[in-house]
């Protein structure tokens, strides 16, 4: 399939991105090139964002974002883009659009943090909400802390 490109918005005639995660000038400025994709960055975070100019001023932008803006529908009006995948995998076939609950419930479900060793220890953890902590105790076994895990993410109630 052919690589889509629209418009960015608040940019149109400026900048274009396309539904594979590319980000491209179409408009000829003082050292730009014309149709060159731009060098995308990753952040501390992992997130790939890009540098778009206007007014001669550069606006660190999120690519992901910028994607989702253009070519996931987001009827609902959720305010935050969700990585079906690495978080550096800006194709809109990646990325759906989700409540604060729900990215945070999708991520509790799809990472491997909350089970670490310590102190001779298995230790298990989840967070039920953005900025709520919850403490599943030590185990023996990492397979145990694990499975307290899963059982108490799989509680947490579907939200989108």
């Amino acid at each position: 399939m052919k690589e889509q490109w629209r418009p960015v918005r608040e940019f149109e005639g400026v900048y274009e991105v396309s539904d594979l995660g590319n980000v491209r000038r179409i408009a000829s400025a003082c050292g730009a090139t014309v149709g060159k994709i731009l060098k995308p960055f990753v952040n501390s975070r992992g997130y790939v964002r890009v540098n778009l100019y206007r007014d001669h001023r550069g606006i660190s932008t999120f690519v992901h974002r910028l994607v989702a803006e253009v070519f996931i529908p987001n009827p609902l009006n959720l305010p935050e883009v969700n990585h079906l995948g690495p978080q550096d995998d800006c194709r809109a076939s990646k990325l759906e659009w989700r409540s604060v609950a729900g990215n945070n419930l999708y991520r509790q479900q799809h990472d491997n943090k909350g089970v670490r060793f310590a102190r001779g220890k298995w230790i298990a953890h989840y967070c039920p909400a953005p900025n709520k902590f919850k403490w599943l105790g030590t185990f023996d076994t990492e397979k145990e802390a694990r499975a307290a895990r899963k059982k108490a993410v799989d509680s947490i109630p579907y939200v989108l």
